[in-house]
């Protein structure tokens, strides 16, 4: 089974009382056994990364922002490396999927990095799911940069959220209905899930 799934950026720093929701959501679709693989990322603001020297913004740059939120830790199924090792850390299998944790410093999930662990994966094109935080930076510019590499990307809405209030969530997902397709903006998972959880048991 290939059905790659994305999770991005939920970290203590975008996780807020607006999208809280979101861990425990993540973690039970993952538990689901229903996505392989699995490539989990987390933002890391270095000294060399744009939000530091254009925005003079120092957020998520230590533990206390930019650590894995509880929830989605204990699904990765092992403890993220330092905020000094970036690129792609190979995680343990589990929950039925390949995974792996990607770091970085750019909104977007679509790196160097990124490109080479999908030449080794060697998926079949059929698209990519994508949750996580925040909607209207990291999950957007991924979306569209996955787009533009004419990987399918197929946003499960209500898995992603943004900690600086529903506005800006709602916002981006009009955006990317309007960039990338409504089709791939999917509102309600359930229909999907039970699908595939009757093509996993037949």
């Amino acid at each position: 089974m290939q059905r790659p799934l994305i999770v991005v950026d939920v970290q203590r720093g975008n996780i807020s009382e607006y999208n809280r929701f979101i861990p425990n959501g993540i973690a039970s679709i993952i538990k689901a056994e229903l996505f392989n693989p699995i490539i989990f990322t987390r933002y890391v603001n270095t000294p060399d990364s744009p939000a530091r020297l254009f925005l003079e913004n120092e957020d998520m740059s230590d533990f206390s922002s930019a650590g894995i939120e509880t929830k989605i830790s204990e699904v990765m199924g092992a403890k993220a490396p330092g905020l000094d090792t970036y690129g792609v850390t190979p995680l343990p299998e589990g929950y039925g999927a390949k995974r792996y944790l990607l770091t970085k410093n750019t909104y977007s999930v679509v790196t160097p990095e990124f490109e080479e662990l999908l030449a080794e994966l060697d998926l079949d094109n059929s698209g990519m799911y994508v949750v996580g935080a925040d909607t209207e930076s990291s999950v957007l510019k991924t979306a569209l940069d996955l787009f533009e590499r004419t990987i399918e990307p197929i946003i499960l809405a209500e898995f992603c959220g943004s900690h600086r209030g529903l506005g800006n969530h709602e916002r981006a997902l009009e955006l990317m209905k309007e960039l990338i397709g409504a089709e791939r903006v999917i509102s309600d998972y359930m229909p999907l899930r039970h699908r595939w959880e009757r093509s996993k048991n037949g």
